[in-house]
């Protein structure tokens, strides 16, 4: 039978209790503050190199305290380990060195301060962390001269990796990135969005330059809403690197075939039938057809120009 503690000294027990418990609790906090430390000033004093680097970057510490629960960003956050690295041993006892953890491990420790939508994209869907590319490939964190802390321009450091969209940039038909007017994340994934593996999104990237373009028209042209490639809308009828042909086409725009417009469009015999005669064989398409990226006025896209050539006449093309 188990003993019965007499009423009179129950309080007092229960007291002895939470204090005990209270003392286990300080003493837990103790140890992980401890085991934990929050410490700039002691690193700096033998990496002094770093001092000054770290200085023009946005984790400089302001002039705050170095060390401890004040400090705006501290040495540790970043570089866990043991305190007797700097009181005892450095060499036997190393501090994590973010640079060579894994792409996953990486995004972790960066997401401790850095919880915007570009962090989570990296951490949960891009294309960089599943090919084990992680924060540390692109930024540098104790020193850099370029937005966002990258390792270099914005244009060369995509490159380095994309070398076969590089050479897109080189054709006589492109977009200015090489020209620094236009950059990567202009079009991939600005950085305070997220979206699919860094794709652009529909007609929405292309149209922040080409307003003209955007419409709505009570005409769509389908190659941009239904029946356009890879999501991409534009790039039905243009390669948005770059192209050997003008406005970045991907198919050639000539007589008497038109590819571009053909590849999509198989009208037989629609330059020499019977109704248009031999006068309109090898016309191009758009001679007619101008508002090929959508119409306010016509179903067909075509000018109102053609209404003197008899185009719209009881029988033939409605307006």
């Amino acid at each position: 039978m188990t003993p019965r503690i007499p009423y009179r000294y129950a309080f007092p027990f229960l007291i002895a209790c939470v204090s005990a418990l209270a003392s286990l609790t300080l003493h837990h906090g103790e140890l992980s503050a401890r085991d934990n430390p929050r410490v700039s000033k002691a690193c700096l004093e033998c990496h002094a190199d770093q001092a000054a680097a770290l200085a023009a970057t946005a984790h400089r510490s302001s002039g705050g305290a170095p060390d401890g629960p004040d400090a705006r960003v501290a040495c540790t956050d970043c570089h866990a380990g043991d305190q007797r690295h700097w009181e005892d041993d450095p060499n036997q006892y190393a501090m994590t060195n973010p640079s060579k953890l894994d792409a996953t491990a990486g995004a972790q420790l960066c997401s401790a301060c850095h919880q915007n939508a570009h962090q989570q994209n990296m951490r949960e869907r891009n294309s960089h962390a599943t090919n084990g590319v992680g924060c540390s490939a692109c930024h540098s964190v104790h020193a850099s001269a370029h937005p966002a802390l990258l390792k270099e321009a914005e244009s060369a450091l995509c490159l380095r990796c994309h070398t076969n969209v590089e050479a897109q940039f080189a054709r006589p038909f492109r977009h200015p990135v090489n020209d620094q007017i236009v950059k990567c994340s202009d079009c991939h994934m600005p950085l305070d969005q997220t979206r699919r593996q860094l794709s652009p999104n529909g007609t929405s990237v292309c149209m922040k330059c080409h307003a003209e373009f955007e419409g709505p028209f009570p005409y769509e042209h389908q190659a941009t809403v239904d029946y356009s490639v890879e999501e991409g809308a534009c790039v039905s009828c243009h390669d948005p690197h770059g192209s050997y042909l003008p406005r970045m086409l991907k198919q050639p725009y000539e007589a008497p075939h038109f590819q571009l417009c053909t590849q999509c469009h198989s009208v037989p015999r629609h330059n020499s039938n019977s109704m248009h005669g031999s006068a309109w064989s090898g016309v191009p398409c758009n001679d007619c057809h101008t508002d090929t990226h959508g119409s306010y006025v016509s179903r067909l896209f075509l000018s109102e120009s053609l209404e003197g050539s008899g185009c719209f006449n009881v029988g033939c093309h409605k307006f």
